[in-house]
């Protein structure tokens, strides 16, 4: 009796087990799909934001666009001057630019909310849209970073996040290419943008020392990510 007994027991185990596997399985998978649908209402709601911005028309934020020092630092805030420039000839006075500029971080930040809080895929936000917030923000975080200090915090994690990013793909590609091409004229080329670049200290360009940096990126890249989830976890006490 005693020996059915336990075999009884053991059978109510492994049933509760199996249930609770399952309902964990299935709360998972309920889990990803929200996230799945929060990622694609995020970066549809973010492109059609983006058109309200003067930039939109004669698509003029494609001159964000490529390789700009970190806008973070005052080298980046300098070199985004042309960019600046622009975007304030568009307006009549400065209450119109400066209305515009928070209307654009808020549309920015509220893109990057979700993300940054972890409710939306970083990197299929990544995949979609990267192009339109990298070029986007070049015209616009600089006065964020530099002028707006209360607002915009999602926004400007976002951007060291995926500024790092950018250049990754960018140092993966020359990697690349120097295997397969000239490495001289590929190093030429290099130095012209060499004062724009993240934090490269070499003064030259060679197959092994962009190894290196691609290194030193993939470092900077884990230290934003921890400050980002040092950022979540104190927004969500």
């Amino acid at each position: 009796m005693q020996t059915i007994y336990y075999a009884g027991t053991l059978a109510s185990l492994v049933f509760i087990m199996a249930q609770a596997y399952y309902a964990g399985s299935s709360v998972i998978k309920s889990n990803e799909w929200e996230k799945a649908k929060m990622t694609i209402e995020n970066i549809e709601r973010f492109k059609e934001n983006l058109t309200i911005s003067s930039l939109h028309k004669d698509d003029l934020w494609r001159h964000g666009d490529g390789v700009w020092p970190d806008i973070s630092t005052e080298k980046g805030w300098e070199a985004t001057d042309t960019l600046r420039s622009i975007h304030r000839s568009l307006f009549g006075n400065e209450m119109e630019v400066q209305k515009e500029l928070v209307q654009m971080i808020d549309v920015l930040d509220a893109f990057a909310y979700p993300i940054i809080m972890g409710y939306a895929s970083e990197v299929g936000s990544y995949q979609s849209a990267a192009r339109q917030y990298y070029t986007y923000g070049n015209f616009i975080l600089p006065e964020a970073f530099h002028y707006y200090s209360l607002i915009g915090m999602h926004a400007k994690l976002l951007y060291k996040l995926w500024r790092i990013r950018f250049e990754m793909v960018g140092v993966d590609y020359a990697i690349k290419a120097f295997e397969q091409e000239n490495s001289e004229e590929l190093s030429e080329e290099l130095k012209k943008q060499i004062d724009r670049l993240y934090c490269y200290e070499e003064t030259d360009f060679s197959e092994a020392s962009l190894k290196k940096y691609r290194k030193k990126l993939d470092k900077k890249l884990k230290e934003t990510q921890k400050e980002i989830e040092v950022f979540r976890k104190n927004s969500l006490k």
